[in-house]
């Protein structure tokens, strides 16, 4: 969207010298957005604003800036976690991108994919065709929608998916992410940067996960002090696997080996898509980054494959969030979906001991 496009401008460090007025219109308005944090905070922590509790563990996702850190693929693997070790998980979404009016949405019940993604969201529908087994439900008030996992699904443990700010629920364990490359963004609070909160709410969490790590023992600036003591886990993605579209044939990630592919995609940070595409070593001839949780038009996927041709690609490429909004027959190229799977680089036991306490 060319709003977003233009509001990344503004906010960046590198912005031109006509985007400052707006800018400094935004550095005012953060201000407000500072105070109204501040009196929600003291709400919560005095009562006036009700935080409920629900009948299992709670565990929360999420981070600290707008945009991806890696937050879904955390919770499908705790959810993999749990599953495997003798729980009963459910997953709890806004359901962002999904236009539904109801107030509890079960997107999966543990069988069967019942929403599609225009009615629960991209995502809701990509974890319940990843995970199958696990209850995932989608709504505005995730108590209520807590309470009817509990009660219809029998769920012993919720993960609670961007849920760090989602205050009205109680947790019982708060898992903050933090993105390598740019853990507080342009590092000013919103709206004239990418962050939700203040750094100091880092302090709220229980445990860390580091995504997209690259070596460095902290992302850059964060120091001791902010995560003291914190239990503390590093992660990448990798490509897992890749899914064509049409019938679900399973291509061997080494077939990309020096094979001239187009990708594209609509997620937060398109960017990495690319490089994890490249650490396979696919020679990516084309790639086209649409705004996170594009509606695809026909015209869209022609154009992509018109263009995918031209550079001599072989493939077309996307991911399992954008894939479910799409169909095999729209493009005449073989047509993949990429597995995208957290790796646990270091901290393993930590993750386990944690998730599973």
């Amino acid at each position: 969207m060319k709003f977003e496009r233009l509001y990344y401008r503004v906010i960046s460090p590198q912005r031109k010298f006509y985007h400052f007025p707006l800018y400094l219109i935004l550095k005012v308005l953060s201000l407000f957005y500072f105070w109204g944090h501040c009196f929600r905070m003291w709400a919560y922590r005095w009562g006036l604003f009700p935080s409920h509790k629900l009948d299992c563990r709670v565990i929360s996702v999420g981070n600290l800036t707008l945009g991806g850190t890696g937050k879904t693929p955390v919770v499908m693997m705790i959810a993999e976690t749990l599953r495997g070790n003798g729980y009963k998980p459910g997953i709890l979404s806004r359901g962002y991108g999904g236009n539904s009016n109801s107030e509890v949405n079960v997107v999966c019940d543990g069988k069967d994919i019942l929403l599609s993604p225009d009615v629960a969201g991209d995502e809701a529908v990509m974890m319940a065709q990843r995970l199958k087994n696990v209850p995932v439900l989608v709504g505005s008030d995730r108590y209520q929608i807590g309470r009817y996992a509990i009660e219809h699904f029998g769920v012993d443990t919720l993960i609670l998916d961007d849920g760090f700010q989602h205050l009205s629920l109680k947790r019982d364990m708060n898992i903050l992410l933090f993105d390598h490359q740019r853990p507080f963004g342009n590092g000013q609070l919103f709206p004239a940067g990418e962050l939700r909160e203040p750094r100091k709410a880092a302090r709220r969490a229980d445990f860390v996960c580091i995504t997209r790590y690259s070596g460095a023992s902290y992302p850059p600036g964060i120091g001791e002090q902010l995560i003291k003591d914190l239990p503390i886990v590093k992660s990448t993605l990798r490509l897992d696997s890749l899914l064509k579209l049409d019938d679900g044939e399973v291509l061997d990630v080494k077939e990309l080996h020096d094979q001239p592919v187009a990708a594209f995609c609509g997620i937060a940070n398109p960017d990495d898509f690319r490089r994890i595409l490249e650490q396979t070593r696919a020679r990516v001839v084309y790639y086209h980054p649409f705004p996170d949780h594009h509606e695809y038009t026909v015209a869209d996927l022609k154009s992509v494959e018109e263009s995918a041709r031209k550079m001599g690609a072989k493939l077309l490429l996307t991911t399992e969030k954008d894939a479910v909004k799409l169909k095999a027959e729209s493009v005449g190229l073989p047509f993949y979906k990429a597995a995208l799977e957290m790796e646990i680089l270091e901290g393993r036991e930590v993750f386990n001991q944690n998730v599973l306490s």
